[in-house]
């Protein structure tokens, strides 16, 4: 994430009734400052802005486009399985029901459709992770033109990014104003493989990057009785300090045998609990901030055998094997519930595998929650929020015929978004006891502001399966051997990435 201005929720919650302008967005140092932008041949020039505060949004390129009804038809995802669901904000039900996120969806839609003279079609998949791929290949190749834009889970999107059935957007996206914060450039960049090869979207209207954004959360009243403040973690985070090692010490400073048995076993209270040693593991790999890929040759290439690396490598086993934690826990074989469970049970300080959707699933806890990012390896590093790889995310199928069409839909279906619908979600995600407090307000934000080092988690699946397991499996077999577990791995995912390397080249040529 770019620096620049933060927008403070803090303010964005006292003020979101009031000015629907005020949203919060990734790229704020992008953001333009010109009230006026040019406009299209035969449309008026845009007017100066009434306020500061809508600035962000001012924007007549579109002003007077009238496509006469047409439909632009969009494939989402409502597949029931995962931590998230993009339809939710994406179609919505429909219809007003009083939810205030799926009335700011309703209203954007109807907004949208009224300022282009379009109508939105929707067409929900229920694919999941394991058919998505397959499923969007058959209909696409078979040459069906049936959708605008489709829907679905990153990890599904950048597998078919070199069977040439997605438009290239760094050729086709002349109507995306990508210095806006409603796109989410860093993400975007960050998933390309290929420099000037661009398939994949990211920004305010795919709103499940935000929702399935990678956190963790801490009990309030656990940190306030070990440390006699209950935003200790905040100050930490906002100090720059919270890296592995701190976070280790502090996993440690809060395990306590509670039966007095001198086991450390389920039921103790533990600074953090973890299910197992892959899916719990993956978000902390996800904001390593470790460059898994070299782009500055003719070719990109995979490289990631180096120093920090094998440094993560070392901080990642320490902490996950600390006295601290515990892993292999039985509470519920559904990892993320069963986590909560012990979290909202007061034994445990931080649950761990939670994505930032989820504060909303404890608004009943006896405590207040706060959310803070992963931590650092090292001081001077930022924070890296990931998303996960079932993040949904856009891609516009070759078989679309008017791409010109396309990227004006999702351009100001992108910017009604952040007008409308993110500083209400951001409201209710916060409409707890706690929503006036600031520091999870700062905390929502730096989460927010800092999306990036997600490459392994979207392309992990399509080169081969090997690039987080050099991670996890180290920790699993209580090793810190990353060159050795580079090595067994590096000819084959070298082979799978110079193969899709090689294929998107030779189709977008």
């Amino acid at each position: 994430m770019k620096n620049g201005p933060k927008r403070m929720l803090s303010l964005l919650l006292c003020l979101c009734l009031i000015l629907p302008f005020a949203g919060c967005s990734q790229g704020t140092e992008n953001a333009s400052t010109d009230t006026e932008t040019a406009a299209p041949s035969g449309a008026d020039p845009a007017e100066p802005a009434a306020a500061e505060e809508e600035e962000e949004y001012v924007d007549h390129r579109f002003d007077g486009y009238d496509y006469e009804g047409r439909a632009f038809r969009i494939q989402s995802s409502a597949d029931a399985t995962d931590a998230t669901n993009a339809n939710e904000f994406i179609e919505g039900s429909g219809s007003l029901n009083g939810e205030i996120v799926n009335d700011a969806v309703f209203e954007r839609n109807a907004e949208v459709e009224e300022l282009l003279n379009i109508k939105l079609e929707f067409t929900e998949s229920d694919y999941t992770y394991s058919n998505a791929e397959s499923s969007i290949r058959t209909f696409v190749m078979a040459g069906d033109d049936l959708y605008d834009l489709i829907i679905n889970d990153d990890r599904s999107l950048v597998a078919l990014t070199d069977e040439n059935i997605f438009y290239n957007l760094a050729n086709y996206g002349q109507n995306f104003d990508l210095t806006r914060s409603y796109w989410y450039t860093d993400t975007m960049d960050d998933i390309v493989l290929v420099p000037g090869h661009s398939y994949v979207m990211a920004g305010d209207f795919f709103l499940d990057c935000l929702a399935s954004a990678h956190c963790l959360f801490y009990n309030k009243q656990l940190c306030e009785d070990a440390y006699g403040d209950p935003e200790y973690l905040d100050n930490i985070v906002l100090e720059e300090k919270w890296t592995y090692d701190k976070m280790t010490q502090t996993l440690n400073e809060n395990y306590i045998d509670l039966n007095g048995d001198g086991k450390r076993q389920e039921g103790d209270q533990f600074g953090m609990y973890a299910h197992d040693y892959w899916g719990c593991l993956i978000a902390f790999v996800g904001s390593a901030g470790i460059d898994f890929i070299d782009r500055s040759g003719d070719e990109p290439v995979i490289s990631f055998n180096n120093d920090r690396s094998v440094a993560y490598a070392e901080a990642l086993n320490t902490l996950y094997r600390c006295d601290g934690n515990y892993v292999g826990i039985k509470e519920s074989s559904d990892m993320n519930m069963g986590l909560r469970n012990l979290f909202q049970n007061k034994l445990s300080l931080i649950c761990l595998y939670q994505r930032l959707n989820d504060i909303s699933k404890m608004r009943d806890f006896e405590f207040d929650v706060g959310p803070i990012p992963y931590p650092k390896l090292y001081e001077t590093d930022k924070y890296y929020t990931s998303i996960h790889d079932t993040t949904e995310m856009g891609a516009i199928p070759i078989t679309s015929p008017d791409i010109d069409f396309d990227t004006v839909c999702i351009e100001v279906l992108n910017r009604e978004t952040a007008k409308g619908v993110i500083p209400v979600y951001y409201d209710q995600a916060l409409k707890t006891k706690y929503s006036a407090d600031q520091k999870v307000a700062q905390m929502i934000d730096l989460i927010h502001d800092n999306f990036g080092s997600s490459f392994v988690l979207c392309y992990n699946n399509a080169l081969g399966d090997s690039m987080l397991q050099m991670f996890t499996d180290l920790v699993a077999a209580d090793s810190t051997d990353f060159a050795s577990a580079y090595k067994k791995k590096e000819k084959v995912l070298k082979k799978m990435c110079d193969k899709m390397v090689q294929k998107i080249i030779e189709n977008d040529g």
